[in-house]
């Protein structure tokens, strides 16, 4: 039986807003006793010495599997490039050390994000090598850009035809090697080079790492089959059945349950038993996974009115009766819904087809929006009435928001961006993430920004729109457990609960801390100290 006590810590248990002094007694991973002083006895003791102890961070919308492959990858991040001319000398690089037919494939380029402020071309790919097929990856996970060599490969050509739902596009006519939104970028990514399932186990330990060092103690995996189709569910179930620390709950993408034959008809029920069991309740079955649009910083957010830049509004992707039906599919198996939104045009065709599934009798389970990020005040109210709970996704405004202020959706719209204030004051519930990798995995960062709404230049979006400290620190532990209906198991300090912690040298509630990775000195989970700061 294992025990462990801490003491001296300057505990915040989510139930109350202001820390108070006590010792914790933790009994085989769960929080036993909690009182001003406890005596020691056999066993282990950590004395916190006044730091700031929180329930663990629940991640409820990031890509772990996608992050940890793109370990591999050139890296094209804004961190790493910022003009066309890194992106090629950091591409040139890694041709000249791969053998000639062999792929070279690069992540995370943001044009917006370089000095030139446009995509790289289909040109000036081929300008790197004609030899070696490129493609590299969008920071947004909705888009691609291949050289010819790649299009040859993957059977694309000035004949082949738009998927419905995404486009190739073109420049006077002739393909330019950008590939929008998935079912586009989905005809060229069987043919890159897939990973083993060890190098995808081996990736998600490396995920797992990265997450925990940040204080993150359960992660959902956004979509299951993202990455790699059905290679995705197999690496995922043979990664759970080693010994994982991290809690993990899964996302499959609707088309995959639907087209594979070991998934194709199963209850979520049935899904659920198989995962617990293979994991041994340390993963879990979260939801079905929808998208219904796209990106706003590539013009693919489905919006009501026009976008800023451009005389177009996008459209959703899956048709309105076709949505329903497929909700409704899953509805009946039992199944929680998940649909990615992030144009207003968007989030109102989910919140209609939701309604609908919602009003059936004999459902009960968890309908939920991700982004919402140009959501309008009437839909935040029409969420609530519905009973629809979502996830924001307000990094964007520190890593993208000055774009969209300027370019994509003009000011009005983008002071009221990611709107979780109105979440908070209408009093739906809400987490908030960081869509890892997308944007950096940091819960304390993402707090910081839902708290200041700075973006890189400084500029404030919503001076009306920020959330506190304590309701930001909620919506990434309490909230994040309600959301996934384990409030009873995890999300605050109290007794009873799992010892997911994260034990902070600063106390964050305090407004002159500046919220950092660096303030992360341990993190437990089930009592286990899985991290430790050097």
């Amino acid at each position: 039986m294992t025990k462990v006590l801490i003491k001296n810590a300057n505990i915040i248990d989510m139930v109350m807003d202001t820390p108070y002094l006590g010792d914790i007694l933790v009994e085989d991973g769960k929080i036993v006793h909690i009182d001003a002083e406890i005596a020691a006895g056999e066993e282990e003791v950590l004395d916190a010495e006044g730091r700031f102890l929180i329930p663990g961070f629940i991640d409820t919308h990031s890509h772990l599997l996608l992050y940890g492959l793109y370990k591999s990858l050139v890296d094209l991040t804004p961190q790493t490039v910022g003009s066309i001319d890194e992106i090629k000398a950091a591409l040139q690089a890694r041709v000249d050390t791969t053998p000639d037919g062999e792929w070279v494939v690069g992540h995370g380029y943001s044009e917006i994000e370089l000095a030139e402020d446009r995509h790289i071309t289909i040109d000036e790919l081929d300008a790197i090598s004609t030899d070696h097929p490129i493609y590299i990856r969008h920071s947004s996970a909705h888009m691609g850009v291949a050289n010819s060599r790649a299009l040859e490969i993957a059977s694309i050509n000035e004949e082949t035809p738009d998927p419905d739902g995404g486009y190739f596009a073109r420049t006077d006519g002739r393909l330019n090697g950008l590939l929008f939104e998935l079912p586009a970028v989905e005809m060229l990514l069987p043919h890159l080079p897939k990973p083993s399932k060890a190098e995808m186990i081996e990736a998600l330990k490396a995920a797992q790492t990265d997450y925990i060092s940040k204080g993150i103690t359960t992660a959902t995996e956004a979509c299951v089959g993202l990455a790699h189709g059905k290679d995705d569910y197999d690496a995922f179930t043979a990664y759970i059945q080693q010994n994982n620390d991290m809690k993990l709950r899964l996302m499959i993408d609707y088309q995959l349950m639907l087209e594979s034959e070991s998934l194709k008809g199963l209850s979520f029920d049935e899904l659920k038993q198989r995962i617990e069991g293979l994991s041994d309740g340390q993963c879990t079955l979260d939801s079905a996974k929808f998208f219904q649009d796209g990106s706003i910083q590539i013009n693919t957010a489905a919006l009501t009115e026009n976008y800023h830049n451009v005389d177009d509004k996008s459209h959703i992707i899956i048709p309105q009766d076709k949505l329903e039906d497929l909700y409704m599919d899953f509805a009946r198996r039992g199944y929680p819904l998940t649909t990615h939104g992030n144009g207003d045009a968007a989030i109102e065709s989910i919140i209609e087809a939701y309604s609908k599934i919602n009003a059936m009798a004999d459902y009960d389970e968890v309908t939920r929006i991700e982004h919402i990020q140009t959501g309008k005040y009437a839909d935040i109210e029409a969420m609530k009435a519905n009973d629809i709970e979502g996830s924001f996704f307000t990094n964007h405004i520190y890593y993208y928001g000055d774009k969209h202020y300027e370019k994509f959706l003009g000011p009005a719209r983008a002071e009221k961006m990611d709107p979780a204030r109105w979440a908070e004051d209408l009093g739906v519930l809400y987490t908030l993430h960081s869509d890892c990798p997308v944007t950096p995995i940091s819960p304390l960062d993402t707090i910081r920004i839902a708290c200041d709404r700075t973006t890189k230049s400084g500029r404030v979006l919503g001076e009306d729109m920020k959330l506190s400290r304590f309701e930001a620190l909620k919506a990434m532990t309490i909230s994040g457990a309600k959301l996934n209906q384990t409030e009873s198991e995890n999300g605050s300090v109290e007794i009873g609960k799992a010892a997911d912690f994260v034990l902070l040298d600063e106390n964050p509630l305090d407004e002159d801390i500046v919220l950092e990775d660096d303030l992360i000195l341990y993190t437990f989970i089930d009592g286990r100290l899985v991290y430790k700061r050097d």
